[in-house]
């Protein structure tokens, strides 16, 4: 039976869990939003970067598990299941870090990355799908190409329809600086939430932390 300080970190934990599963789904969620949505913005940047939803929605499915794994834990007052919960929490914890700094060392090179992937979006311009992706960056952001609407002409005998206005006339800026723009934004928001979720996180390896040895304590007793 669970003691009056024992109860109160158990029920604490027990809602953070709650808490972290729902954040969880959330993370899936967004990742799936991004892939569909953005998914061509992000294929024509870089190959790279175009893994990042999928990463959203794999530590999505994990944070969900283990903040499963943690409410059951809190409920049953198992020693053996909120101690693996800490690890796991700990574990996801240092892995948010690590791509916190990834995502910051990509910010730095994003300009590169952009051009290299928009050139070899016009390239391959031929391909159904880097036509589509072109297509979707070229007549969201009003533009035409990696540096103009020349880059077409090299490959192709006509400008793509993408790269004009209702009226026919050809976008005279590239590219770059819109897309460069888009991802940078949608960086920042993304590294925003992670770090709302890890500091979460750090509350939860706190909690487990007081529970495991509340019930550490109850064991000895017993």
């Amino acid at each position: 039976m669970a003691s009056g300080g024992m109860a109160c970190v158990k029920y604490l934990l027990f809602f953070f869990n709650f808490i972290f599963w729902l954040s969880g789904l959330a993370l899936v969620i967004v990742g799936a939003i991004i892939k569909s949505k953005y998914g061509d913005f992000i294929q024509v940047s870089s190959s790279s970067l175009a893994s990042g939803p999928v990463f959203l929605i794999v530590i999505g499915v994990i944070v969900a598990v283990v903040g499963f794994l943690g409410c059951c834990g809190a409920y049953k007052e198992n020693y053996c299941m909120v101690t693996t919960f800490a690890v796991l929490l700990a574990f996801i914890f240092v892995l948010e870090i690590a791509a916190g700094a990834l995502a910051y060392a990509y910010k730095g090179k994003l300009e590169g990355y952009v051009r290299t992937g928009l050139k070899n979006g016009v390239d391959h311009y031929d391909k159904k799908e880097y036509k589509k992706a072109m297509d979707k960056v070229q007549g969201e952001f009003k533009c035409c190409g990696y540096e103009d609407s020349n880059d077409h002409g090299y490959k192709n005998s006509t400008v793509p329809k993408s790269c004009k206005d209702t009226n026919g006339t050809v976008f005279s800026k590239n590219c770059v600086k819109g897309l460069e723009k888009f991802l940078k934004d949608h960086l920042i928001v993304v590294g925003g939430v992670g770090i709302g979720i890890a500091f979460v996180q750090l509350i939860g390896i706190i909690f487990a932390c007081c529970m495991m040895r509340s019930i550490k304590k109850e064991y000895e007793v017993m």
